[in-house]
């Protein structure tokens, strides 16, 4: 199989993906900065925390991405630490699908993506433990 050059035409799939990924990462940015902090703490609709008291894996996620919308870095940190890195990747994506997109070619990243798949699960891992020991829900 022929590697694919980074900055290749992209095919009718790569733009349907590079309008996801606009689309998706505008939304979220958009969604985060309009919500109000008064309704932080008032809907709780995580399936696995009303089922065994606990939070899940991602509980907090959104409310640190609200948090960090609306500047207080260390509320979002408090909330979910991985929250934070993970909110400040989004105007990142969201400029690399418009540039995709803008350009019309692949911009590929040469990442070892099992190496950082692995490094994301350890991440999500030790932030549910974070919130597990600081009884966070």
């Amino acid at each position: 199989m022929a590697a694919v050059p980074p900055t290749a035409p992209l095919d009718r799939g790569g733009r349907q993906l590079r309008w996801l990924l606009v689309l998706g990462t505008g939304s979220a940015l958009l969604l985060v900065t309009v919500v109000p902090l008064e309704l932080m703490g008032k809907f709780h609709t995580c399936l696995f925390r009303h089922l065994t008291g606990y939070p899940c894996m991602f509980c907090g996620m959104t409310r640190a991405f609200v948090l960090m919308a609306h500047g207080d870095v260390a509320g979002a940190w408090h909330m979910s630490p991985l929250g934070v890195p993970l909110f400040l990747l989004l105007p990142v994506a969201l400029g690399w699908g418009l540039a995709g997109l803008i350009t019309g070619r692949r911009l590929l990243l040469r990442l070892p993506w099992r190496w950082a798949f692995a490094g994301l699960v350890v991440l999500v891992l030790a932030n549910w433990l974070y919130r597990l020991s600081a009884g966070l829900k």
